[in-house]
């Protein structure tokens, strides 16, 4: 049986830039409270199966490793760790997102002892035992994870690490103007019944409030398709705008978001660390009141948001 190596965090990732962010910045947690600095060695064959990007490879992150195949079924497939997953899925399998939870809160204490971590959705308390390997799996999408190093994660997406930043079109308008960032995420969301929450009355809305509360705004119009956006969602025609590049990398674009004074966000990870990674004092953030169509646990709010009924 090959064993997990005990000075090691092992990081299945998941999902696209927004996914990724909280996954690292959970296991970048729990790097900092670990004893002689252990890697972290991230696999993102599930990502390249997907035929998405890892865009962590693209920040300068302290210890970490990249491997593409995956962990368990290659290099563990005999460990404890493979088969303690192996029990989790079979007790996790068939439930909705809300009966997974609980099971997951029960399994928890249990798992954390072995040095595993599992949440698919929402906030659950975390025990750290440093002297077993670690092996996390999940989403994590709370601030809870990590805010205590955020100083740290601001430090790591800064986007001055990334060549001719400062040229990225309209930058300096954003940083001289009171400019608010609009995240629209279309692909998967629009026309799906578990994530399309955010219709055009919602972004309207929205900007309406924003204007209300701030003066001369300047909107930076960020999307997966902004063409979209433009055509379908927002009648941008009416107000002081600038839009996303396409043609420049989703994580400089992302750093460029989050040099905003405000923000609109959907229900998107994407959105929400650029308001996350927002350096703005008193900062407006405006958001649909439920992130899913579903049941399902959610503990992406902050405190002092302004929810717009959805």
């Amino acid at each position: 049986m090959k064993k997990m190596e005990k000075n090691k965090i092992y990081l299945p990732l998941q999902g696209r830039i927004g996914n990724q962010l909280f996954q690292y910045a959970f296991a970048r947690k729990l790097q900092l409270e670990m004893p002689d600095n252990p890697t972290i060695i991230m696999d993102d064959s599930d990502i390249i199966r997907c035929n998405w990007e890892n865009s962590l490879m693209y920040y300068d992150l302290p210890n970490v490793e990249y491997i593409h195949e995956s962990i368990l079924e290659n290099r563990f497939v005999m460990s404890k760790q493979y088969f303690l997953r192996k029990i989790y899925r079979v007790l996790t399998r068939k439930k909705n997102y809300m009966e997974k939870f609980g099971m997951e809160n029960k399994l928890n204490p249990f798992f954390n002892k072995s040095g595993l971590f599992f949440c698919e959705n929402g906030y659950m308390e975390q025990h750290l035992n440093v002297k077993k390997p670690i092996y996390i799996e999940g989403y994590f999408q709370s601030q809870k994870y990590f805010n205590e190093i955020k100083s740290d994660l601001l430090t790591l997406f800064d986007g001055t690490q990334f060549p001719d930043y400062d040229k990225y079109p309209g930058l300096h308008k954003l940083r001289e103007r009171n400019s608010v960032c609009i995240s629209v995420k279309v692909e998967h969301n629009v026309g799906s019944s578990m994530y399309d929450v955010c219709s055009m009355k919602y972004w309207e809305e929205a900007i309406q409030y924003i204007i209300k509360n701030v003066d001369n705004p300047l909107f930076f119009i960020c999307s997966d398709n902004v063409d979209y956006v433009l055509e379908h969602l927002i009648d941008a025609s009416k107000y002081d705008y600038v839009a996303q590049d396409k043609n420049k990398p989703v994580y400089v674009s992302l750093a460029a978001m989050s040099e905003c004074k405000n923000f609109i966000i959907g229900n998107t990870t994407f959105g929400w660390w650029a308001q996350y990674l927002s350096k703005a004092d008193n900062k407006i953030v405006v958001a649909p009141s439920k992130w899913m169509s579903v049941d399902m646990p959610i503990d992406l709010y902050e405190d002092g948001w302004h929810l717009i009924e959805v």
